[in-house]
C-alpha cells in the first residue's frame, strides 16, 4: 500500500527526468472549446435528443427547463413569440349569451340576463391583459396553468387573482396510473403526482402542433435552430479571436533551455492579449499577416436559423425582417394575412379555455345554470374589417343586384349595430341631394345630423336645418379668391415655403376679408335665430 510520501517521490522522480516542453492541457483542445457548450446552456445534439426522448416517455421537467432557457438566451425567439402573444391584446372581446331556446331575431332573454350577470362578475377579475398573456405562454410550451385564488364579494364567488405557475411545477400522470400523456399533475415527489384541485386551476392546452401534450408546444420546433445558432455564435467568436489578430511566431536558438522556451511561449501569449511581453536575449518574435477568412458563413447560418424561427412562430419573415430580395408590398400583405390567421387560431383556443374554465364556473356557482344551452361564451373579434372607402363604393352597387344583410355590412365595416334609441349618424338632406353629382368648387364641410330610433324624426331639427343650408358656391368662391389673391400672386414668383410664411405675415393685415366675413355672419345669424326658436319651443 503506497503512502502519500511514496506517491510524491514518484512524481518528483518523473519530473526530474525532464519537464514537458508544453503544458499538458495544450494536447486537449476540446477542453478549451467547452465554452461553446455554455452558449447553448450545456446542450449538445446528443443531450437534446435525450431530453426530447425522455419527454416523449413522460419525463417533461427537463424539457420545460430547456424551453424556459431558450427564451431567456435567444433574443430573436423571445421577440417573435412576444409579437404573437401581444397580438392577442389588440382584438376587442365580448361575452356572448348562449342560444337557449331563442333565435337570432328573438334571442333568449334568460340567456342574455345570464351573460350580463357573468360579464359583471368577469369584469371583477383584475388584470385581464396579464391573464391573456399568461395563457398565451402555452403557445410555446404546449400548455399554461394559472392557479385561481377565489374570493367572495358578498353576492358571488369570483376569482380575485390568477397566478401563473411555471411548467416545471408539473408532471404527466404515468401510464401505470392511468395516464394518457395529457393528464397534468403537480410534482409532489411521488410517482403519480398530486391531482389538480377542482375549480382551482385554469389549464390552457394550446395546440401549436398536433400530438400529445409534450409534443404540442412550438418550442419543439425551435430547439434545433436554437442549438445551431449557439454553435454558430461560438464559432463566430472564435473566428474573431483568431482572425482578428496577427499570427505570432517565436524563434529560439538551438542552445535554448526549457525555461527559455517557456518564457518565449508566455511572451507570445501575453503579446496577443496585453500588447506587452519580455523574452530572453537571442530570441525573436515574428508577426505574420492575420489569417484570412470571412465572417459571411457564420452570418449566413445565423440568418438562416432566424428566418426559420420567424416562419415557425409568425408564419413568414416579411412581418419581422426583410430578406433584401422579396420585400415587396404584395408579399408583405400575404405574410400579414397568414399572421392574422395565426392570431385567429390562438384567439379561438384561448377563448375556449376562458369559456369552459372561467365563465362556466361563474355561471354554475353563482347563477345555478344547469342547461348547457344557457351558458355564455367568450369571443375575440378577430374579423378583418374591410377598407371603409372600398366598402362604401361597393355596397351601393351590390345592393342593386343582391340582398345584403345589414348585420353583415356592419360586421365587415367593424361598426356595431345601434342599440335601442341610441343616437345614430345620418347624412344631411343637402348632402344627399348632392350625392352622385359633381361637387361645387368650394363644397361645404361634410356634416351629419343626430336622429333617434327608426322614426326618422330629427332629434335636433335646428341642427338639421343648419346642416341643410347651402352657401352659394359662386359667392363662396369669390370670397376665397379675394381672401387669397395676394398669396396667389406671391406663389407666381416661385417663393419657398419659408418665404411664403413670411409673406403671409406681411399680407395678413391687408387681406380683403369682407366677403368671407359676410358669409360667416349670415351663417352665425341663422344659427342664433334657430337657437332662440329652439330654446323658446323647449320652454313651452
Amino acid at each position: 500500500m503506497t503512502t502519500i510520501i511514496d506517491r510524491f517521490k514518484a512524481a518528483v522522480g518523473t519530473f526530474r527526468k525532464g519537464p514537458a516542453d508544453t503544458m499538458q492541457s495544450d494536447a486537449l483542445p476540446l477542453l478549451r472549446a467547452e465554452y461553446l457548450a455554455s452558449l447553448t446552456g450545456g446542450i449538445t445534439p446528443r443531450k437534446l435528443n435525450q431530453i426530447l426522448a425522455n419527454a416523449d416517455a413522460g419525463d417533461i421537467v427537463d424539457m420545460y427547463r430547456l424551453f424556459a432557457d431558450i427564451e431567456d438566451r435567444d433574443e430573436h425567439i423571445h421577440a417573435e413569440l412576444s409579437k404573437r402573444r401581444r397580438a392577442l391584446l389588440g382584438p376587442q372581446w365580448n361575452i356572448m349569451p348562449g342560444k337557449g331556446k331563442g333565435t337570432a331575431k328573438n334571442p333568449d332573454k334568460r340567456a342574455q340576463a345570464i351573460a350580463e350577470a357573468v360579464r359583471e362578475q368577469f369584469d371583477n377579475i383584475p388584470d385581464f391583459e396579464d391573464m391573456v398573456l399568461d395563457l398565451a405562454d402555452g403557445i410555446g410550451h404546449g400548455f399554461a396553468a394559472l392557479e385561481i385564488e377565489w374570493g367572495f364579494d358578498g353576492r358571488a364567488h369570483v376569482p380575485v387573482a390568477l397566478h401563473h405557475r411555471p411548467p416545471t411545477w408539473f408532471q404527466l400522470l404515468p401510464p401505470q396510473f392511468g395516464g394518457d400523456g395529457n393528464t397534468l399533475r403537480l410534482r409532489d415527489g411521488s410517482m403519480e403526482g398530486l391531482p389538480l384541485a377542482p375549480l382551482g386551476w385554469v389549464r390552457h392546452r394550446h395546440r401549436s402542433k398536433s400530438g400529445w401534450l409534450a409534443r404540442s408546444g412550438l418550442f419543439r420546433v425551435l430547439v434545433w435552430t436554437f442549438l445551431l445558432k449557439g454553435y454558430a455564435r461560438g464559432d463566430f467568436a472564435e473566428f474573431l479571436e483568431i482572425h482578428g489578430l496577427p499570427l505570432r511566431v517565436g524563434t529560439y536558438p538551438a542552445t535554448a533551455t526549457n525555461e527559455d522556451k517557456a518564457a518565449l511561449r508566455r511572451a507570445i501569449q501575453a503579446i496577443g492579449h496585453d500588447a506587452a511581453g519580455i523574452i530572453p536575449d537571442g530570441m525573436l518574435i515574428d508577426f505574420k499577416e492575420a489569417a484570412k477568412g470571412s465572417e459571411k458563413p457564420f452570418e449566413a447560418m445565423l440568418s438562416h436559423c432566424e428566418r426559420g424561427q420567424s416562419k415557425a412562430i409568425l408564419g413568414g419573415t416579411l412581418t419581422s425582417q426583410a430578406d433584401g430580395k422579396s420585400s415587396t408590398n404584395a408579399l408583405g400583405k400575404i405574410h400579414d394575412e397568414v399572421r392574422l390567421d395565426i392570431l385567429a387560431s390562438d384567439a379561438r383556443q384561448i377563448a375556449s379555455t376562458i369559456t369552459q374554465q372561467i365563465l362556466m364556473p361563474l355561471a354554475v356557482l353563482n347563477l345555478g345554470v344547469n342547461d348547457p344551452a344557457l351558458l355564455p361564451w367568450f369571443k375575440f373579434d378577430t374579423s378583418d374589417t374591410a377598407d371603409l372607402v372600398e366598402l362604401a363604393e361597393a355596397l351601393p352597387k351590390l345592393a342593386g343586384v343582391m340582398r345584403i344583410p345589414e348585420a353583415w355590412a356592419h360586421e365587415k365595416a367593424g361598426i356595431p349595430l345601434p342599440e335601442g334609441d341610441e343616437p345614430i349618424l345620418q347624412v344631411s338632406q343637402g348632402q344627399a341631394q348632392n350625392a352622385g353629382t359633381k361637387p361645387p368648387l368650394a363644397p361645404p364641410a361634410a356634416t351629419a345630423a343626430l336622429t333617434a330610433g327608426e322614426s326618422g324624426q330629427a332629434r335636433f331639427p335646428d341642427q338639421e336645418a343648419l346642416d341643410a343650408t347651402e352657401v352659394p358656391a359662386a359667392a363662396l368662391q369669390q370670397a376665397m379668391e379675394a381672401l387669397t389673391a395676394s398669396l396667389v400672386a406671391e406663389l407666381k414668383h416661385g417663393k419657398t415655403p419659408d418665404e411664403l410664411l413670411a409673406a403671409l405675415a406681411s399680407h395678413y393685415p391687408r387681406m380683403d376679408t369682407r366677403d368671407m366675413e359676410e358669409q360667416l355672419a349670415r351663417a352665425m345669424f341663422m344659427a342664433e335665430v334657430w337657437g332662440r326658436v329652439s330654446a323658446a319651443g323647449e320652454g313651452e
